[in-house]
Formats: structure tokens, sequence, C-alpha cells
């Protein structure tokens, strides 16, 4: 079996600073970190907190405990008439912290002709920055330009341009296009898929709750399998305090787990993932 590079998000920890975050996840055993940048996901951040100063502390941490970044969560609308000097913040600092890509979305449908329109300044600036952009498939229910499976290489060949690429995330089609097997579409997606977000799913009646690997109620060992076999890069994104409602909207639980549940959790997902690949 292949290897795969794998990084842990920082979504599983929000409520906290990264004075916490980066130890905490030093002691799961966790050397790559996805820093997560994303609205509604996490605690409120603005374009301005993207300071050289701010991603030289982080990276001095890091380096304290032996970690890194290559993958960085920035998600913006792609489709906005800002996106541009939103996307250079991202890459900027993405690439001081010393990651090589950035996950954002591309954008809503009815954004779309200024998405494309404006797509040749976006590579340009990634470019500049020494990043990819990789664009995620979202999970909010609104019709996008990146729905699914069947999206990514049309979409791949209109960009033209290396630069782009594809974060496929499975827990997203859950909520986003429910009417699709998830795990059909997953698979489907991952030759053109540059990385992926493995974030297992609990479904209740009342949206979806998001649970440490093996605890989802979706085929994640089957995904997550796959990921290993053709040595695919991928993150854990374990957002725990986060939910989606049954129209797909996201929402937060009012307070952080407690840090040591959250390791917990962490360490967990590990030892199973881990099991995956004890026969093989």
């Amino acid at each position: 079996m292949a290897t795969s590079f794998i990084s842990v998000s920082t979504a599983a920890f929000d409520g906290y600073g990264f004075d916490v975050i980066l130890p905490s996840l030093a002691r799961c055993g966790v050397k790559n970190v996805e820093f997560a940048f994303i609205d509604g996901y996490v605690e409120a951040f603005t374009d301005s907190d993207f300071t050289q100063s701010f991603a030289h502390d982080l990276k001095s941490e890091m380096r304290s405990h032996g970690q890194q970044c290559r993958y960085f969560s920035g998600h913006i609308d792609l489709g906005l008439e800002n996106a541009a000097a939103r996307l250079e913040a991202r890459c900027r600092f993405a690439a001081w912290l010393g990651a090589e890509f950035i996950i954002t979305n591309a954008a809503v449908r009815e954004r779309e002709h200024t998405f494309f329109k404006q797509a040749d300044t976006l590579a340009a600036i990634a470019r500049d920055h020494g990043v990819r952009i990789l664009l995620e498939n979202p999970g909010n229910g609104v019709p996008n330009v990146f729905n699914s499976a069947s999206d990514a290489q049309a979409l791949l060949k209109r960009l033209g341009d290396d630069v782009f690429g594809i974060n496929y995330d499975m827990g997203n089609l859950l909520s986003h296009a429910p009417q699709l097997n998830a795990l059909d579409d997953a698979l489907t997606a991952l030759p053109l898929a540059a990385h992926a977000h493995l974030k297992p799913c609990l479904r209740q009646a009342e949206g979806i709750d998001f649970v440490s690997f093996g605890d989802g109620d979706t085929d994640d060992a089957a995904l997550a399998r796959a990921l290993l076999e053709q040595g695919k890069p991928f993150s854990l994104e374990l957002p725990f305090r986060l939910h989606r409602d049954a129209g797909a909207q996201p929402w937060r639980d009012e307070h952080p787990l407690e840090l040591d549940g959250i390791e917990s959790l962490i360490v967990r997902s590990f030892e199973e993932l881990a099991l995956l690949t004890q026969d093989q």
C-alpha cells in the first residue's frame, strides 16, 4: 500500500488560540498542520489578520514542535468582485507559513461569469506567491461552479492552468447533493483531485454532525483506503464544534469542546486509520 501525506486541520480546535492548538496537535503526534481560516466554520477573523508577523509567530511555534504546513484552508467565493484582493491576502499568508497549496471554493453559479473572467488574474496571484489553488466542492446546497465529481474535469479543462486543482470533500457532498451516492462520487473524483478532506459525518433528522474517523455513518473507511492506496494526500478535517442543519447551513456549538476530548478524538481517528493498513 502506498503512503499518503496526512494533515490535521486546526478546525478541530475551533474556539482555541493557536498557542494552545499547535502544542495540542503535537501531543497527538501530528506533524502536518492544515490551518483553517473559513468563515462560519471557526472563530471570526478578518483579512487584516493575515499579517507577516502573525505568520512568523505561527511558523516559529510550528518549528518548536517539529511541525509544518503544506496545505492552507482559506475559503472564499472566487466569483466575488473583490476575490483577487482577498485571495492575494491568503496566498501571501500561506506562502509565509511555508504552504504550497491554498484550498478555497470556486464560485456560486450566479457569479460564474465573474469567476471565469478573473481566473487568469487569480492564477497569476497564486503563481507569484508560489502556491496552487485547490478548489473544493461546497456543502451549503447553493448551486456552484463545482458541485460534484461530474463538474471537476470540465472545470479544470476550462480553467486551463495547472495552478488550479481540486480538493475533494465527501462530507460536503452529503449536505450539498444528498441525492448522489457520496462514496461513488468521491471515488470518481479522486483521479482528478490533488488533495482531499476526510470529514466523517453522522446524519441526524435535524442535519449533520461531524465526528471522528470511524464514527461516521458513511463509508469513510473505503474512501480512506482508496486515498492510502493511491498515495493521495489528504487532511483529517474534523470540525467537531460545527453542525449543518436540515437546509445544509452551518452552525456552531455555543462553547468549544474540552481540549482533552478533542485530543482523544484525533488520536482515535489515527488509530482507526492505522487499522486499515495492518493487513496490507
